[in-house]
């Protein structure tokens, strides 16, 4: 064969080559051939599989302390974890790690891992760490879902590409870890946190920072604050008017977001964060940092002659249970 000949023919088989090759990946050729196999480039990595698991899913779940990721926390005792599903209804699978659950097709992939601390555990879900260290999960409610009046930490997980066990004939649920936060019950307003009485306020309009301030009882703590009301033992708003109050964890609040109520006896100002464990504020206090929370109040008085004002900040914080609990300090201004 004459080399122009030669060369021709290996244009029109490269040709048909890549034609090839196009077509295939356009489906033309049905079931599509990996080409890469004539050239011992070894097998593609299969693209995950979006198909709906069914059968049965071992659990496995873990959780530490978000203040202290090196220390464990024990499930069941420090933190319960029932495993949902949604079946037109709720239908409760089991509970813990290591637990063999039934998936259907019609979960789609979804499984609902509710979170929940025992009676008399001193701890909260830490549902924001949670969910930002498990992808896994793709929302997060506070509800009652079992009817008890209780509510729950729900977290809505996909468990789709759970690797499958041939073995045993089971799906092995990617690691879940919950994260804790230690609730600080040993928590006692500090002496070094309570202002001094003023005297010497006077009788003309005049700003006053009242420095409050909390220290937890230790590293590792944290509280979840709900609610912060300033008040005063008179009647008369125009003789002290709030300007703004510091707020641990969220920072300083214009009196004007204040709901202001007053009374007969005296004047309230309410600033609600959360009626719940869902979006309190949780002020922490990890390892090597400040044991100081700063709660300064600002507020104007307007006092005349032989007046006295009893400034008052009462702080209510939420327990491991959601019960709601407060601590308060008062400061006395003179004329």
């Amino acid at each position: 064969m004459k080399a122009k000949d030669k060369s021709n023919l290996e244009k029109v088989i490269a040709g048909l080559f890549i034609a090839a090759v196009l077509l295939n990946q356009m489906g033309f050729l049905g079931t599509r051939f990996d080409f890469r196999q004539l050239f011992n480039l070894g097998q593609p990595t299969p693209p995950p599989s979006t198909a709906a698991i069914s059968g049965i899913l071992t659990t496995n779940v873990a959780s530490y302390d978000s203040l202290d990721i090196a220390t464990a926390r024990t499930i069941p005792t420090n933190v319960i974890a029932y495993w949902y599903a949604y079946r037109g209804g709720w239908v409760l699978l089991g509970s813990g790690t290591a637990q063999d659950i039934s998936i259907l097709k019609d979960d789609a992939n979804t499984l609902y891992s509710v979170l929940s601390v025992p009676s008399a555990q001193n701890f909260y879900v830490d549902y924001q760490k949670t969910m930002e260290m498990n992808s896994r999960i793709k929302s997060v409610e506070w509800k009652d879902i079992t009817g008890d009046s209780v509510r729950e930490y729900v977290m809505r997980m996909d468990i789709s590409d759970s690797p499958y066990a041939s073995g045993t004939g089971k799906y092995n649920m990617p690691l879940f870890i919950a994260y804790l936060l230690n609730y600080d019950s040993a928590f006692s307003w500090p002496a070094g946190g309570k202002p001094a009485d003023v005297t010497t306020v006077g009788t003309a309009a005049v700003t006053k920072y009242v420095e409050w301030y909390w220290s937890l009882s230790a590293e590792k703590k944290s509280m979840a604050i709900s609610k912060i009301v300033v008040s005063i033992n008179n009647s008369d708003s125009s003789k002290c008017t709030l300007k703004r109050v510091n707020i641990p964890g969220i920072g300083y609040i214009d009196g004007s977001n204040f709901e202001q109520d007053v009374l007969s006896t005296e004047v309230k100002w309410t600033y609600t964060v959360s009626k719940t464990l869902y979006g309190a504020d949780y002020i922490k206090l990890p390892v090597g940092t400040n044991n100081k929370f700063d709660w300064t109040v600002s507020v104007q008085f307007n006092l005349a002659s032989g007046d006295f004002i009893n400034l008052t900040l009462t702080v209510y914080y939420f327990d491991g249970a959601e019960a709601l609990k407060s601590t308060t300090d008062t400061v006395k201004f003179s004329a």
